[in-house]
């Protein structure tokens, strides 16, 4: 099997870890904070001290940090010198897509290949081996790497070079985050108007209004009033950023993006941008004197 390592011990790389350990693969994990990665031994994986130690034990390294910033701070920090030629370099993070780009001109003359492969589907589904996972890069890469990938991904396709794993992704996004948004108006409306939520729910997830976000995300979420941080409004306005900046190189007009980025902004504004990003929907409930099935909004944590 082959040796991976993960960079970044969240709940992403912790879920990543797990399901290449369950699959079979000797697996590291390195982490700025020693205690994150030493809890992954629970999942039979081998904390390493440094980054370049992960690096010279691993064949495959899966990055799941939350920015470019940090990407290029791990290479610098011992990644890049310990990847041997023949190291695949697996960017799991939804980031620019020039950061990939930019990694896989740094690492050719080392003879290490680089694999955009953002992710969608939250940490639940990381542990359980069952993301969506869009794959740029060059495509015999690809190829020999996918038996491995597929331990992650129950929804896994190659959409392109490298660099339109990570387009598609912050198009994912897009259509997520103004998603949101409507299902959001959409259930307060029905809570003002004195709607059963959950049942309003159940016959929309069978109509034109369904979603994911609205099947599976809300009701494991705002339903439960479960908002620990899964993925975070902060993280979502940093992808909104990113893909404001993609349309605005591409002079692609995004409107229905504005619009969901203000709703983010004032949610953040507001103190909430630690939560995840559910708690949208239970803000606008709140904003017109209703709650959603899992109770009121939390309280804000900092503004």
């Amino acid at each position: 099997m082959t040796p991976c390592g993960v960079v970044g011990a969240g709940a992403i790389g912790r879920g990543l870890a797990a399901s290449l350990v369950r699959a079979g693969h000797p697996v590291s994990v390195y982490d700025l904070d020693p205690e994150a990665a030493a809890a992954t031994a629970e999942l039979g994986a081998a904390p390493a001290e440094s980054a370049l130690e992960l690096a010279r034990r691993s064949q495959v390294v899966l990055l799941a940090l939350p920015d470019t910033p940090e990407i290029m701070a791990a290479l610098a920090g011992g990644l890049e010198e310990g990847l041997e030629p023949g190291a695949t370099l697996v960017v799991t993070s939804t980031v620019s897509p020039q950061t990939p780009r930019e990694l896989e001109r740094r690492l050719a003359p080392r003879g290490v290949g680089v694999l955009d492969a953002p992710l969608s589907g939250g940490p639940v589904r990381a542990a359980a081996g069952d993301l969506a996972m869009m794959v740029g890069g060059p495509e015999p890469l690809f190829a020999q790497r996918r038996p491995l990938l597929e331990a992650l991904a129950s929804h896994l396709v190659y959409v392109g070079p490298t660099g339109h794993g990570q387009i598609t992704k912050l198009v994912n996004n897009l259509m997520g985050m103004v998603i949101l948004v409507g299902i959001s108006e959409g259930l307060a409306l029905a809570a003002r108007a004195g709607a059963d939520l959950e049942r309003v729910c159940e016959a929309i997830a069978g109509g034109s209004g369904s979603s994911w976000i609205l099947r599976e995300w809300l009701p494991d979420t705002a339903f439960r009033g479960a908002y620990e941080r899964r993925f975070s409004l902060d993280l979502m306005q940093k992808d909104a950023r990113l893909i404001e900046a993609l349309a605005a190189d591409l002079e692609v007009p995004a409107p229905a993006l504005a619009l969901a980025g203000s709703v983010f902004d004032r949610a953040i504004a507001a103190g909430y941008g630690d939560y995840d990003f559910s708690v949208v929907a239970a803000l606008a409930a709140q904003a017109v004197g209703c709650e959603l099935p899992g109770g009121p909004a939390p309280p804000p944590r900092h503004a």
